[in-house]
């Protein structure tokens, strides 16, 4: 339905966005080893390329960083020899990978209208795509400082007046957040188990984000999470859980959250 969003988990932070017809997948093309977190699996890229199962509408592709629990360029690049895209957003290949470098080119080459992004902590900007669609990039580091050099941005999506906020990796700091999101407050906040657990990130939910929900993602799958991270988090849930704010823990394959927009 037209007014309604479909929000679907297709592994860690790769979540697909619909809204009538249009389709927005984040963080969802990767399957490259070297993390313990579930990669995305080979029949989903298939059905990517294919557009089936649930990949139907796969119209544009928004990348936060360059890490490969949340983006491989080469698999993008695969993906885009069978099926293009109406628009991608991706970080500075200048602070990238020789790969990445080689997707921004072929992206180039291919004509295929996308958005570099290299914004400053802090800095926002809007790009508005479709009628009652517009995605508003921040600039926001990534966590820990072993990953200073990561260029890292999280997504503010506006859907019919829906405010979706995924921040990806992105530190817990209040000055990163304030100033981009100008006095707006996010329907549904996505952020990951170290966020939610650290009193800074709980803090930037709850009197910052302020939203209805706050979802945490960058999960693995049952079947991969060797850490037991999924007891931490229902832990950290009972623990700071806070009136008004409904946490859900997105961590099952093809998990759904519907928004009426």
């Amino acid at each position: 339905m037209r007014d309604t969003i479909t929000i679907t988990l297709i592994a860690n932070t790769g979540v697909l966005v619909e809204y009538g017809d249009v389709g927005m997948l984040v963080d969802g093309i990767h399957h490259e080893p070297g993390h313990v977190f579930s990669k995305v699996c080979k029949k989903d890229l298939l059905h990517m390329r294919l557009g089936t199962d649930v990949f139907e509408h796969l119209d544009y592709l928004l990348f936060s960083h360059e890490h490969p629990d949340h983006f491989s360029p080469g698999f993008v690049e695969r993906h885009l020899q069978f099926r293009s895209v109406q628009g991608i957003f991706l970080p500075d290949p200048a602070h990238g990978s020789p790969s990445l470098k080689f997707l921004a080119n072929q992206i180039q080459a291919q004509a295929i209208s996308h958005r570099i992004l290299d914004l400053q902590p802090g800095e926002a900007a809007q790009f508005p795509l479709v009628d009652d669609l517009t995605v508003t990039a921040i600039g926001a580091p990534h966590m820990g400082p072993q990953y200073a050099a990561v260029k890292h941005h999280c997504f503010l999506l506006t859907i019919a007046g829906k405010h979706l906020l995924f921040t990806g990796d992105a530190d817990h700091i209040p000055e990163y957040f304030v100033p981009a999101l100008n006095g707006i407050n996010p329907d549904v906040v996505f952020v990951n188990p170290l966020f939610y657990h650290h009193a800074n990130g709980r803090k930037i939910i709850n009197e910052i984000f302020r939203p209805r929900t706050v979802v945490i993602y960058h999960m693995p799958f049952a079947k991969d999470d060797t850490t037991q991270l999924s007891h931490v988090v229902e832990r950290d849930i009972k623990r700071y859980g806070q009136n008004g704010i409904q946490p859900l823990i997105f961590s099952q394959e093809k998990q759904r959250l519907y928004l009426r927009g």
